[in-house]
């Protein structure tokens, strides 16, 4: 299926609307959050004096942080590049208020103790605020700026000159105990597990986000296309050519049943009328003849004005399309007589319309432009229908039909009892047409 630019831009620019969205929540429950572990800390911290505040402010800094991300995100400055920096300083951050010892403790605390803690699952709490921007790359980026600041303070603590490691492989249990309660060990293996699983969630997340990005977007195409196919086709074709990747298929020549009806009288009456009484008057017709057009399977292809033009057969041709154009017909008199019952109660006017049907081959297609494209019917047959409907007002009958259409609801043999009331008017040449062409009338 075609994409249209347009639509991308606006599909786009949705997405674009989200992600700032998405961002905005992630920094207001950041912050919240952050209120809370201030919270807790002020009360279950330990330490007292200036210690005390240290916590307090490392703690404090991720709240202003999370404060000016939420009211950058609220003004909408410079964001896709402010995301990206925010989470590269905040997992700088993150990782030296984990990872430098507090200054103000006696005794003061060995560097590789805190690589000892499970305090890296913080990291993926920045996973977890990056995601709510519903964009890959900000999950990715998140990952490597998360494992690249981490690795940089491993680092820093890895190489001191006291820091020691796994001991040498075959070491005995005792070695390797000893190392292990040492305060200045670091496990080379932890490090590695954390940063691997940490990059293996991070790409996850992104492609899991992609996916949903991209079924979202094929959602919206589809809604869009079930949605162009509704303003034509009844509910129950719709939901069969939705189905489809080319639900009108390419140009083609088919036989099909053709209804064209108008409202009789329809610009004396609107003379007396106030435009917003126009409007109302077709809109009320329009709906009412449309869900006879879908009621029995017609396409509806075009509103011209006061009339309609409706087609049986597309996109594909059935057993009855002939029968289903005159039990359209036969449709939209009832739905008027009720109509007019309803008016004629409120002291309006009754209402009538002439019809006029056809059978025969046209051709079935889209047609316009990339901006402005309508499924639609060409040729002779639409034609005749047309001046057939116009016939109507001269002979002061409701239905005038083709003998071809006659002859095609006699074939089809579905409901012949439609027939009934048709009575034959002889062979007529129509204005425009060299060929005479037999009437049937009601």
């Amino acid at each position: 299926m075609k994409r249209d630019p347009g639509a991308q831009e606006r599909l786009d620019a949705a997405f674009a609307h989200e992600e700032r969205r998405g961002l905005m929540v992630a920094a207001a429950a950041r912050s919240a959050a952050v209120v809370f572990i201030l919270g807790w800390l002020a009360v279950a911290s330990p330490e007292r004096g200036p210690a005390y505040v240290w916590v307090l402010g490392s703690a404090a800094f991720f709240l202003v942080t999370g404060l000016a991300q939420l009211w950058l995100y609220l003004r909408g400055r410079a964001l896709r590049l402010a995301a990206y920096l925010l989470i590269l300083v905040d997992s700088l951050a993150l990782a030296a208020a984990l990872l430098l010892p507090n200054p103000y403790l006696a005794p003061p605390v060995p560097p590789a103790i805190p690589l000892r803690y499970a305090t890296f699952m913080y990291f993926f709490v920045m996973l977890m605020q990056a995601a709510f921007s519903f964009r890959p790359q900000l999950l990715l980026w998140a990952g490597f700026c998360g494992a690249g600041a981490w690795t940089a303070g491993f680092l820093w603590i890895f190489t001191r000159p006291e820091t020691i490691t796994d001991p040498p492989s075959g070491a005995s249990r005792a070695v390797m105990r000893a190392a292990y309660f040492d305060p200045n060990y670091v496990s080379m293996l932890k490090y590695q597990n954390e940063i691997i699983v940490f990059l293996l969630v991070s790409a996850g997340l992104a492609l899991l986000v992609r996916r949903s990005r991209t079924l979202v977007a094929e959602r919206a195409t589809a809604e869009r296309a079930r949605g162009n196919l509704a303003r034509y086709f009844s509910p129950k074709v719709v939901d069969t050519l939705a189905e489809r990747d080319e639900p009108l298929g390419r140009v083609r020549r088919q036989a099909v049943g053709v209804l064209f009806a108008d409202l009789v009288g329809f610009t004396t009456m609107a003379e007396e009328m106030t435009p917003e009484e126009v409007m109302a008057l077709l809109r009320d017709f329009h709906g009412r003849m449309e869900e006879e057009v879908f009621r029995h399977g017609g396409c509806l292809e075009k509103f011209i004005g006061d009339a309609l033009l409706a087609t049986f057969g597309v996109p594909d041709t059935g057993r009855r399309d002939a029968t289903d154009a005159l039990a359209c017909a036969r449709g939209m008199l009832a739905a008027l007589a009720a109509w007019n019952l309803e008016r004629e109660a409120a002291g309006l006017p009754a209402l009538q319309i002439g019809l006029g049907l056809h059978y025969g081959p046209v051709v079935a297609g889209d047609i316009g432009s990339r901006r402005s494209m309508a499924f639609a019917t060409v040729g002779d047959t639409t034609n005749v229908t047309s001046r057939l409907q116009t016939l109507t007002r001269e002979l002061r009958v409701r239905i005038v039909a083709s003998g071809a259409l006659v002859a095609a609801v006699e074939r089809e043999a579905a409901e012949p009892a439609l027939l009934r009331g048709l009575t034959t008017r002889g062979p007529t040449v129509l204005r425009g047409r060299d060929t005479p062409i037999e009437l049937w009338a009601e």
